[in-house]
């Protein structure tokens, strides 16, 4: 009897066995089937992408053999020579520009004589003074001439600078003279003809100054490195004598191609501005001077295209 129940605890274990097995095995085949999907779709996504990209390389390859066939037709074929030959003819316009520009500005710089001056020298002439001489230049008036009073010379002088003729105070030269130094005779009558002399008192004057005149500021543009070459005409400011000026946006300069430029060193009349005087200027983009006399600022510049260039040939 005791036999029978435990062969039938035995059997109802084995069944309980199996049936654990196979629920185990179906989950199992489940994950496994779920795998195999999951891995054959990771695999179909990759060969989509993979064609994809190959379509894309057809089309890259057609649209580039496209453009080399154009730019192989009779309507490219002269584009390089075509570019060389406007290049050579925007560097000789520029040059024959920057020619005119100089030509200009030593136009400019040449001292005319103003032509309303002996006018206004006849009329400041005081009533008891004449006019044996005078030298007009471009810049400087000289005259001479006799009064019968000291201070009559310096009474035109003022009069004449009432009409701003002279920048600063000319050199005044006066001297007595004798009655024949100027034609006339010591006594104060003259026996020999009778006739009367009443003035014996005469006085030589010289009249030197420098005339007010237009200042010119010249500035021009350079390309720096072994060959100099312009960027540009000479730009040439008139300014009064004594006149603050300032030139301003000079640290970058854009050329009529559309190149762009950075300052690199500047001279004024022949001289290098030194580095501090250089940085200040690079800091406020602009230089600002008292026009005294006439000067040349050249602006020296480096190719932003170039320098870029030659930082990615040495990386």
């Amino acid at each position: 009897m005791a036999n029978n129940i435990n062969k039938k605890i035995l059997a109802k274990k084995d069944m309980n066995f199996f049936a654990e097995f196979t629920a185990s095995a179906e989950k199992t085949a489940r994950m496994l089937t779920y795998a195999i999907l999951g891995g054959v779709g990771v695999v179909a996504i990759i060969v989509m992408f993979i064609v994809i990209g190959v379509i894309n390389n057809i089309i890259i390859k057609s649209q580039i053999a496209a453009v080399e066939a154009k730019l192989a037709s009779d309507q490219y074929a002269t584009v390089e020579a075509d570019a060389e030959l406007l290049a050579k003819t925007y560097e000789n316009k520029n040059n024959y520009y920057y020619s005119l520009t100089q030509m200009k500005k030593n136009v400019d710089e040449t001292p005319a004589v103003p032509m309303e001056l002996p006018d206004l020298i006849a009329k400041n002439i005081p009533s008891d003074s004449w006019i044996e001489s005078y030298t007009i230049t471009g810049d400087t008036l000289e005259f001479t001439g006799y009064s019968f009073t000291y201070y009559s010379a310096v009474d035109m002088v003022n009069m004449l600078n009432d009409s701003d003729v002279f920048t600063s105070k000319p050199i005044i030269t006066i001297g007595r003279v004798t009655a024949p130094d100027v034609g006339a005779v010591d006594e104060i009558i003259n026996t020999e003809d009778n006739s009367i002399n009443s003035i014996n008192n005469y006085y030589s004057f010289d009249v030197e100054g420098t005339l007010v005149k237009s200042v010119y500021v010249s500035v021009a543009r350079y390309l720096d490195g072994e060959t100099i070459s312009s960027l540009g005409g000479i730009e040439t400011l008139e300014k009064d004598a004594g006149e603050t000026y300032e030139i301003k946006d000079i640290t970058t300069y854009t050329d009529e191609t559309g190149a762009t430029y950075t300052l690199s060193r500047i001279t004024i009349d022949g001289v290098d501005v030194d580095e501090e005087s250089f940085t200040n200027i690079v800091n406020a983009n602009s230089i600002s001077k008292v026009a005294a006399t006439n000067s040349d600022i050249n602006l020296y510049y480096t190719s932003d295209a170039a320098a870029t260039e030659s930082s990615t040939t040495q990386s």
